[in-house]
């Protein structure tokens, strides 16, 4: 029998409506206590400096939850994807933001106040609903809001110099596609020193990829209302690998 995602019957909410963007994350415990993060910090400084040196972060954006992650992490490069092109604009706005401000305060009071340029219809869209959000008058009907935008972020807030730096300095890819497209899983299956965020994606949509050789290939996720985990494929390394993107995560060595 087929197993299915959670909640698979919803999984095309996302698929390119503008009205679906997450203004705040709700990834992680509920109080915003970020009590889940020590899973990740705990993972990073637990392997090799070898490993850490060289690390390609890919995040979904989803409520930007993996901002958190990058001064975590600290890669030496940055893939950004997801399924909803709103979303991708989204991250592409707070980007700009975040690189062009002297600190974490003129930052959030930039986002409030529509303080910065806009080159589109769909980034003046995302900066009207970011102030919204703001003033707390974000309808439902435009967009979804739950934490603040310092307890969404408190990471990489309270590394705001470093999350700049890398935010400004590192390579970085945009990719507008879902996971389990053909084109992501030919794209990355060649690919090592992956470190990727998943958020909750295993809860609309249950798929498989393939990594050729995953010695430094890493899988972490967070199941809404707080269950995280991280998946560590190097003990699997030295052939190919079937990753299964499901609740848990699991791997295991495929016969060459």
């Amino acid at each position: 029998m087929e197993h299915q995602a959670p909640r698979a019957f919803n999984r095309e909410m996302y698929h390119g409506k503008p009205e679906n963007v997450f203004y705040g994350t709700d990834d992680g415990h509920q109080d915003g206590s970020f009590g889940e993060f020590k899973t990740f910090e705990d993972h990073y400084h637990s392997v090799s400096a070898e490993r850490r040196d060289d690390i390609h972060m890919i995040s979904v954006v989803g409520g930007l939850y993996g901002l958190n992650l990058i001064p975590l992490w600290r890669p030496k490069h940055l893939t950004i994807f997801d399924i909803n092109p709103m979303a991708v604009t989204y991250f592409q706005v707070v980007r700009r933001v975040f690189t062009a401000s002297r600190d974490a305060a003129q930052f959030l009071d930039r986002l409030g106040a529509g303080d910065y340029p806009v080159e589109d219809d769909e980034e003046a869209f995302v900066q009207e609903n970011i102030c919204l959000k703001q003033r707390g008058e974000l309808p439902r009907a435009r967009g979804s809001t739950k934490r603040s935008y310092e307890e969404s972020w408190k990471i990489a807030l309270e590394h705001f110099d470093l999350t700049r730096q890398l935010l400004t300095d590192l390579p970085l890819e945009i990719r507008t596609e879902p996971m389990e497209s053909e084109s992501f899983s030919n794209w990355i299956r060649n690919q090592n020193n992956i470190w990727i965020y998943c958020s909750n994606i295993t809860e609309f949509h249950y798929f498989d990829l393939e990594i050729a050789d995953p010695s430094n290939v890493v899988l972490a996720q967070i199941i809404f209302p707080g269950n995280e985990q991280i998946l560590d494929l190097a003990p699997l390394s030295g052939g190919p690998v079937k990753a299964s993107f499901e609740i848990p995560l699991s791997a295991k060595r495929l016969e060459t």
